[in-house]
């Protein structure tokens, strides 16, 4: 399914135009309304934050394979997948203050409070996704007439609890995407990553199953069913990681998510039990030390220092 949404007929022109006639203004009154607007800076000051998908110190491509990952025998992977979620995503300046980034709503990428990195392009072994990429998430902040010097980024992984359990189906983009959605009760996957062994088909078995060298599927789990309201009351398991990093400039810096670090240690020559790869369960051997990367606690799902996937460039 491709990650946008129906769009009216309406262009913007037609709509400014509609509301001109209905309000009787003149397109100078317009005009000024609009000034009088920008000069209240309640649309903000823009800001565009870059990502970039790794192996290591190599960039992330669907046509590449990648040798020497993991903390095992060496194995040499391919990709199949490479996406995530994040939202409140916050700036932060040299005294610790946070100023909230609003996510602009494009109708593909983003909603208000949600948006999606797709590094994977559909081409060489990538498989399960859709052609278009994005790398930046857009959106505002608001410092009023302060100048304010950022020195820090921070940003939780996943998709928030209000929109995470609905359906798919008639989610707007980027939640319409049936191959990050597990079940309206479990949610959307909020980082999905994998890898298949190279030069074997999908389907042909292997240590993980399926063909593949790992695949990490992060996601909320232990997700109880209100029986008075009939929706997801709680997960016991959030698993959202709260990703903090030092040094950020805004004008400059990328944010790198490495799949190598995620994996670290993990060996990926050997399946020790429970899913194929992590799938994001508590009893699953693999996902001690991935989630440990992704600084979050296994046992509880909640977030804690020391994540090593993301980092600054």
């Amino acid at each position: 399914m491709n990650p946008q949404r129906h769009r009216s007929a309406q262009t913007p022109f037609m709509r400014a135009a509609f509301a001109v006639a209905a309000l009787g203004l003149t397109p100078a009154a317009l005009n000024a309304c609009d000034h009088d607007h920008d000069d209240d800076h309640d649309h903000g000051t823009p800001v565009a934050i870059r990502f970039a998908a790794k192996v290591g110190n190599e960039d992330f491509a669907c046509t590449k394979s990648y040798a020497a990952v993991g903390g095992g025998a060496g194995v040499t992977l391919e990709p199949l997948d490479f996406r995530l979620y994040v939202h409140d995503v916050r700036l932060v300046d040299a005294a610790g203050g946070e100023w909230p980034v609003t996510l602009t709503d494009d109708d593909l990428w983003q909603t208000d409070t949600v948006a999606l990195l797709d590094f994977e392009d559909k081409t060489g072994t990538c498989a399960n996704g859709t052609a278009p990429t994005n790398t930046v998430v857009k959106g505002t902040y608001d410092t009023g007439h302060d100048t304010v010097d950022f020195t820090g980024l921070r940003l939780k992984v996943g998709v928030p609890f209000a929109q995470n359990h609905g359906d798919a189906a008639t989610a707007p983009s980027p939640l319409n995407l049936s191959g990050l959605f597990w079940s309206w009760q479990g949610g959307y996957k909020f980082m999905r990553v994998d890898m298949k062994f190279a030069d074997m088909e999908a389907g042909t078995g292997g240590p993980h199953g399926e063909g593949t060298g790992l695949q990490v599927h992060l996601g909320s789990t232990g997700c109880a069913l209100d029986l008075t309201t009939q929706s997801v009351g709680n997960c016991t398991a959030p698993n959202r990681p709260e990703i903090e990093l030092s040094g950020f400039d805004p004008a400059s810096d990328t944010v790198v998510i490495d799949y190598a670090a995620i994996v670290a240690g993990v060996d990926l020559a050997m399946d020790m039990g429970g899913a194929p790869g992590c799938m994001s369960g508590q009893d699953d051997p693999e996902c001690a030390a991935i989630f440990a990367h992704l600084g979050l606690d296994l046992a509880t799902g909640t977030a804690k220092a020391g994540q090593t996937a993301f980092r600054l460039e």
